[in-house]
């Protein structure tokens, strides 16, 4: 398991306390944790993951990848074309957009 830095790419406030955040990483491993924090990301929680998409890198090696949450962590997983664990993150950039809470 990896641990890729979320690089905040913009933050959007809606009304409330309510806020959409766009950060990218670059996977390292077939199931990776990326935190969000307060100070960096501009959110106390996660609310949902709007949006979990492969912008670059997509190959027989790495065909998808999945988000899921708890807290501010979220768990990014890569899969290669057979359905497996992937095994290839040399040029991938995977963008994530999160509504959380401020």
């Amino acid at each position: 398991m990896g641990t890729p830095t979320g690089t905040l790419v913009k933050g959007t406030e809606l009304a409330g306390q309510y806020k959409i955040v766009q950060v990218t990483c670059i996977p390292v491993s077939a199931s990776d944790t990326i935190t969000l924090t307060l100070a960096t990301h501009g959110i106390t929680a996660i609310t949902a993951i709007l949006g979990c998409e492969l912008q670059a890198g997509q190959d027989a090696d790495l065909q998808t990848v999945h988000a899921t949450f708890s807290g501010l962590v979220i768990t990014l997983v890569s899969l290669n074309a057979a359905g497996g664990a992937s095994t290839n993150w040399d040029t991938a950039v995977v963008r994530l957009t999160v509504l959380g809470t401020q």
